[in-house]
C-alpha cells in the first residue's frame, strides 16, 4: 500500500515538472556529466537550450567523431547539432579513426566531413582546431575525393581569423597540399597564432619528391607572428621552412619582434630519414638566435639505432636546446652491429654547446654503462642552468654511488630535482643500501632526489 502511494505521488510529481523544465543552471550541470550523445539529445528535447544554453561555457567544445550508427542514418545528427549551434564553438577535434566497422561507411564519413568543414566556414570563430588521423581517410579513397577534402581544410582554415592553436597529427597531406595549408593557415590567423603542432603533417614519399622544390614557408614570418610562440614538429626540413637571410630583412625583425620567447619543439622516433630531407644548420641556429635571443628548443629524440650520425645530424652547434629527452633502446643483437658509446654522446653535446642552454634533461640508456660517474659528472657540472635531471638506466650501472657522493661536495648549482630509474636489478644489496644513504643525506641538504630500483622477476 505504502510503494503505492508512494508511486502515485511520484507519477504525480513527473505530471507536473519534467526534467527539460529544469532550471536552467540545474541544466546545465546535468549537462556537463552527459555523454556527447546524451548531449545531442539533450538539444533536441530541451525547452531552454535556446536560451540557457546559448553559451560559450557549454558548447563551446565539440569532438567530429561519428559512430557507425549515425554513419548509416541518411541525415547525420552531428550535423544537424552543429548546423544549429556551430556560432558557439570555440575548440573543434576532429578524430578520423577508422576501424573495420566504419570502412564500409568512409564515403558518407567523406561526405559528412565536408559538409562539416563547410558550415564551421560560415559560422565558426573558432580558437583552436584539432585534426587527428586523415591518413587512416585518404588510404581509402580516391584522389578526387582527396583533393575535394583539402579543399574544404584550405575553405575552413582560410575563414578563420581568431585560431590561436592548431595541430595536425597524422595526416600525411601530398607536400604542396601542406604547404598550401600552411599558408593559408598564416596568412589567415597571423594575429592570433601562437602554437602549431605538425606531426606527420605531410606524406615522407612526396617530401622526397620535392625535396629540390623552393620551400614557401618562411621560419622567421612564422615565429615573427605577434603573438606566435610555439611550433611542434618532428624535424625542420630545409626544403619546407626557408629563411630571409638578407640583412635587411634581419633589422626588419628585430624591430618589429615582441618580448614573447619563442619555442621549437622537436620529435624524432626512429622514423625519419633526415640524411635525405635536410635539417636546420649550425648557421640556421645562429641565423634564429640573432633575431630572437630568447628561442628556446626541446629535443625529444629516441632510437634503436647503434649509430652516433643520426645525433650528429639533429643535434648540431648553436641550437639552443634548453629541454633533451633522449632514449637509445636496442632492440638487436649489439654484437653484429657497432657500439655507439654513451661517451661519445655526451662528448658530443659538449662540442655543440648544449650544456649552456640545457635546464631539463631526460636520458634513458638500455645498455650497460660500465663507469656512469666519469660520464655524467663533467657533464653536468658543465651545465650552469640545468634544473631537472632524470636517468633510466640498467643494471649494474657502475658508479651511481659515487655520482651521488660527488654531489655531496660538489653539486650542480642549478639542480634542484633528479629521478633515477635502475632496472634490471636483482640482489646487490649493498649498492642499494648505500645509494639509499646517499639520497637521505642529499635530501637533508635541499635536493629533491628520488631513486627507484626495478627488480627482475
Amino acid at each position: 500500500m505504502a510503494e503505492r502511494i508512494q508511486s502515485d505521488e511520484r507519477e504525480e510529481y513527473d505530471e507536473q515538472v519534467q526534467w527539460r523544465d529544469l532550471p536552467t543552471s540545474a541544466l546545465k550541470m546535468v549537462y556537463s556529466f552527459a555523454s556527447r550523445d546524451d548531449q545531442l539529445n539533450m538539444s533536441v528535447v530541451c525547452r531552454n537550450w535556446s536560451e540557457g544554453f546559448r553559451s560559450a561555457s557549454v558548447s563551446k567544445t565539440f569532438r567530429f567523431d561519428i559512430t557507425e550508427s549515425q554513419l548509416s542514418i541518411r541525415t547525420c545528427p552531428r550535423l544537424k547539432f552543429v548546423e544549429k549551434y556551430g556560432d558557439m564553438f570555440r575548440h573543434v577535434e576532429i578524430d578520423c579513426n577508422f576501424d573495420e566497422k566504419k570502412l564500409g561507411f568512409i564515403q558518407t564519413w567523406c561526405r559528412n566531413f565536408i559538409e562539416f568543414l563547410k558550415i564551421l566556414a560560415s559560422k565558426s570563430k573558432l580558437k583552436s582546431v584539432n585534426f587527428r588521423d586523415l591518413s587512416y581517410c585518404f588510404v581509402q579513397i580516391d584522389n578526387p575525393t582527396q583533393k575535394e577534402i583539402w579543399s574544404a581544410i584550405a575553405n575552413f582554415l582560410e575563414s578563420q581569423h581568431h585560431l590561436k592553436r592548431v595541430e595536425f597529427h597524422n595526416c600525411c597531406f601530398r607536400f604542396s597540399e601542406g604547404v598550401k595549408l600552411l599558408s593559408k593557415l598564416i596568412e589567415s590567423n597571423s594575429e592570433s597564432l601562437t602554437h602549431l603542432v605538425l606531426r606527420e603533417f605531410i606524406r615522407w614519399k612526396s617530401m622526397r619528391e620535392n625535396e629540390h622544390s623552393k620551400p614557401v614557408i618562411n621560419l622567421t614570418d612564422l615565429l615573427g607572428l605577434p603573438h606566435f610562440t610555439t611550433l611542434e614538429t618532428e624535424f625542420l626540413p630545409s626544403f619546407v621552412f626557408m629563411f630571409a637571410c638578407q640583412p635587411s630583412a634581419i633589422q626588419t625583425l628585430k624591430k618589429c619582434q615582441t618580448r614573447l620567447p619563442r619555442k621549437i619543439i622537436l620529435n624524432d622516433h626512429d622514423n625519419i630519414e633526415i640524411g635525405k630531407v635536410g635539417r636546420l644548420t649550425s648557421d640556421d641556429w645562429m641565423f634564429l638566435k640573432n633575431i630572437y635571443p630568447d628561442l628556446q628548443v626541446e629535443f625529444n629524440f629516441s632510437t634503436d639505432s647503434p649509430s652516433l650520425r643520426k645525433v650528429n645530424l639533429f643535434i648540431a652547434s648553436n641550437m639552443p636546446i634548453t629541454r633533451l629527452n633522449c632514449r637509445f633502446e636496442y632492440k638487436f643483437a649489439v654484437h653484429l652491429m657497432p657500439f655507439m658509446e654513451v661517451y661519445e654522446l655526451f662528448h658530443h653535446l659538449l662540442a655543440c654547446k648544449t650544456n649552456d642552454h640545457l635546464v631539463s634533461l631526460h636520458f634513458g640508456w638500455s645498455r650497460i654503462i660500465p663507469d656512469l660517474a666519469s660520464v655524467f659528472i663533467p657533464f653536468l657540472l658543465a651545465c650552469k642552468k640545468l634544473k631537472c635531471l632524470e636517468l633510466f638506466i640498467v643494471c649494474p650501472s657502475n658508479g651511481v654511488d659515487l655520482l651521488l657522493e660527488s654531489w655531496l661536495q660538489n653539486r650542480p648549482e642549478s639542480l634542484e630535482k633528479v629521478h633515477i630509474v635502475i632496472s634490471g636489478f636483482k640482489d646487490d644489496y649493498d649498492i642499494m643500501n648505500l645509494t639509499t644513504e646517499y639520497v637521505n643525506r642529499l635530501r637533508l641538504v635541499g635536493l629533491n632526489l628520488d631513486v627507484d630500483f626495478k627488480f627482475d622477476r
